[in-house]
């Protein structure tokens, strides 16, 4: 929650943090994206299924308490659909 400020509600202060929430998630969903790409040529995957991946997958840790590694395990399961598609078909699965 934000500290006070002068003529800020509590629910505007919710409000404000929840959009901070969400940017700062876009943001991290931006910088995984393009540090794949770096790694994966559109010819290998393509930008679209790339950018997709990622966000499903960040997707999967919405409900995280502690959000320090997300990032982390996210370009993780990316990285390892991408080289093991037999990998990505068993998450589907699991769904």
């Amino acid at each position: 929650m934000r500290i006070h400020e002068p003529g800020l509600t509590m629910e505007h202060a919710a409000s404000l943090d929840e959009a901070d929430g969400r940017l700062s998630q876009a943001v991290e969903i931006g910088e995984i994206t393009a540090r794949l790409r770096k790694r994966y040529p559109p010819s290998e995957i393509s930008p679209t299924d790339l950018a997709e991946r990622v966000r499903v997958y960040h997707h999967r840790f919405d409900t995280a308490r502690i959000r320090s590694y997300v990032p982390i395990l996210v370009e993780h399961l990316a990285r390892r659909s991408i080289d093991t598609p037999s990998f990505q078909s068993a998450l589907h699965e699991r769904d």
